[in-house]
């Protein structure tokens, strides 16, 4: 009977592995990962019984025989590549030879390959020179140590002797390498209460609170560590926090600092990439585009594998406009390490934003969310980008719910309150599981700071339809209101109910406002024969504040931009109304009411086209739209509806001719 047989590279993988184990120091341990997809092993060194924290992988290649008397020859996948490029750790490439009975190692770190090709497999050629039975342990662990210290920014790590250090440094070290900062902060902090002026601890501390996104403490603990010391290390240390901290909390001052200490880094040697990437990063973030793009374009042809590096040039690209740069870009990131959860998410924002692929554009976003579940901590509008395309989408209820998530950390942030507010606006009428929620969250913004939007939304779904309760409410959350009651304001005939979407964009409009007063129509109204009362601008201004905002809610919808002018126009021939309370009651003699009548009737039409082609121009410029002539868009036949109306409401108040 034929038993199985056992095949001859089952038989080489395992003499090529124990091979291997028999070479690592016996104080040392290997872990065997729970999945190989490039890694064989991890090896953890220990020193004088000491687990320090620190260790390399390692990947095995076996081989019957090899022909090259100087190199052992093997090849790697691509992908396999990829994940070496992400690891912290360094990786030993081994070369088992079965035929020498040898095996022969390289560290990865060291060759470049260039992973943005399109090549599927890559030989690298390993020295026979490196024998593994006569490797120098020490220097393996001097070499990790090394790489610890430059990934990790501690200048230290270099010079730490595990044999001498206490147990409690020992932990802290451990923590630290893992990336277990929040214990590595606890650790740190309890070290320097007895040996304050350690540098080395001071700079693992500041990286620790750096990484865990507390800035304040990582600059108070490096400024101590360059106060005793002041190396290069530690200055690049504080020019990274800087940079970090302006950026997340929109402090240029901090961004300005950190990109001049970056500038002088680059004076003394300009063959560092990660020089260049930094410089890059603060120039971008100053909207310094072209000398961004020169430097992160220096920096990746010192390392073309620098995955981050090409995802921020792709943010400049997106700045610029430069879509298909910008893609591309992103393409390269991903080929280096497919999982880089920033380029990701920024390929899915353009996807989305730029192209409209929202299934696509979302699917990679939170696939990026998923890589890393603490990203959207490092993007604040991260939120927004996946509710919006949920949105664009028409899943209201899950951009919603993102919106929320948003709101749980940024709770007063005008961005995503805005957001929600248009989304329950826009949606609750034909969504009417949204109305009691919406409600709910209204009356808490009209709470928190008198948001018209809110107060809107509020009179619309509670249904609101007495008049003088509207005008009440709109007089006690809104500025323009001030001094009129409710009898004057029926005195125009405006009906509130009906004009209540001035409020929609009410905050734009006390923006525009207050570039270009309502009293700078004064000059053509005023006389010696009346005074005019604070009534008549406050009914002015509300004509006003509807015409604006009805003209943005047009457009914003049609993206017609005739229909602007329309809009204006439509509102602002109710403007003669507001004539009613021009000045209070009182006798006039005829000859007064005569000067009165024809003053009007000349000059307050000149004010209404006045605040037309002014509205006309500022809300096309704010859409960024060919600047209009406003006396192309003013018809004739409306002109003469507005002396009319003007004649008969002055004519109203002063009673000279026959209403027929």
């Amino acid at each position: 009977m034929d038993r199985p047989k056992r095949h001859n590279n089952h038989v080489l993988e395992t003499e090529s592995n124990k091979f291997f184990n028999n070479q690592i120091p016996h104080e040392w341990f290997i872990d065997k990962p729970d999945h190989d997809y490039g890694i064989d092993y991890i090896v953890n060194i220990v020193s004088n019984e000491h687990v320090t924290g620190l260790s390399f992988c390692v990947q095995i290649k076996s081989k019957i025989e090899e022909r090259n008397s100087e190199a052992a020859t093997i090849k790697l996948k691509h992908s396999t590549l990829e994940l070496f490029n992400t690891k912290l750790e360094p990786v030993m490439l081994v070369a088992y030879i079965q035929k020498e009975k040898a095996a022969y190692w390289c560290w990865y770190n060291d060759l470049n390959i260039d992973l943005t090709s399109t090549q599927k497999t890559y030989a690298v050629k390993i020295p026979k020179t490196n024998r593994l039975s006569e490797i120098n342990w020490n220097s393996i662990f001097e070499y990790v140590k090394d790489i610890f210290s430059m990934k990790m920014l501690v200048d230290g790590i270099k010079t730490l002797e595990f044999n001498e250090i206490s147990n409690s440094q020992v932990f802290a070290w451990k923590f630290y390498f893992s990336g277990d900062f929040e214990k590595a902060i606890f650790y740190f902090k309890n070290l320097l209460k007895e040996t304050p002026n350690n540098v080395t601890l001071l700079e693992a501390l500041a990286q620790s609170e750096y990484s865990t996104f507390n800035y304040k403490e990582a600059i108070n603990n490096i400024n101590k560590a360059i106060a005793l010391s002041g190396n290069d290390n530690q200055k690049l240390t504080k020019a990274c926090i800087l940079a970090e901290d302006g950026i997340q909390n929109g402090s240029k001052g901090k961004i300005i600092e950190a990109k001049n200490l970056f500038k002088d880094f680059l004076k003394q040697d300009n063959k560092q990439f990660v020089y260049h990437y930094n410089y890059a990063n603060t120039l971008s973030r100053l909207a310094h585009h072209q000398e961004a793009i020169t430097h992160f374009e220096i920096c990746l042809k010192l390392n073309p594998n620098f995955a981050e590096a090409w995802k921020n040039l792709g943010q400049v690209y997106y700045d610029i406009r430069e879509h298909e740069k910008e893609l591309s870009c992103y393409d390269n990131a991903l080929k280096i390490n497919p999982k880089l959860p920033q380029a990701l998410f920024s390929k899915g924002v353009t996807l989305s934003r730029i192209y409209n692929k929202n299934e696509e554009g979302l699917n990679l976003m939170l696939q990026a969310v998923n890589e890393d579940e603490n990203m959207l901590l490092e993007y604040r509008y991260g939120y927004f980008s996946i509710a919006y395309a949920y949105e664009k989408l028409g899943n209201i209820k899950e951009s919603l719910a993102w919106t929320d998530k948003a709101l749980e950390y940024y709770p007063d942030d005008l961005a995503y309150l805005n957001f929600k507010s248009n989304l329950l606006i826009e949606n609750w009428s034909d969504n009417q599981w949204l109305t009691k929620d919406a409600i709910r969250f209204f009356e808490y913004r009209l709470e928190l700071e008198n948001d018209f939007k809110s107060l809107y939304a509020i009179l619309l779904m509670k249904k609101i339809d007495d008049e003088k309760e509207i005008f009440y409410l709109i007089k006690k959350y809104t500025p323009i209101f001030r001094d009129i009651n409710f009898d004057s304001f029926e005195l125009c005939n405006i009906k509130l109910k009906s004009s209540i979407n001035f409020l929609l964009h009410y905050d734009r409009y006390l923006e525009f406002r207050k570039n270009y007063p309502i009293h700078r129509y004064l000059d053509h109204i005023i006389s010696e024969l009346y005074t005019i009362s604070t009534e008549f601008w406050e009914i002015l201004d509300l004509i006003f504040a509807k015409s604006f905002s009805d003209a943005i809610s047009a457009y914003s919808k049609s993206k017609n931009s005739n229909i602007i002018a329309q809009s204006i126009l439509d509102m602002l021939i109710l403007a003669p109304q507001c004539l009613n309370v021009l000045f209070p009651e009182s006798n006039h003699t005829q000859k007064d009411s005569i000067a009165i009548m024809s003053h009007i009737y000349l000059d307050f039409p000149t004010i209404i086209i006045r605040e037309f082609g002014l509205q006309l121009g500022m809300i096309a410029g704010e859409f960024g739209l060919e600047k209009p002539n406003s006396a192309k868009n003013l018809p004739e036949i409306w002109y003469d509806k507005l002396r009319e109306n003007t004649l008969m409401e002055i004519n109203r108040k002063l009673k000279l001719l026959r209403e027929e």
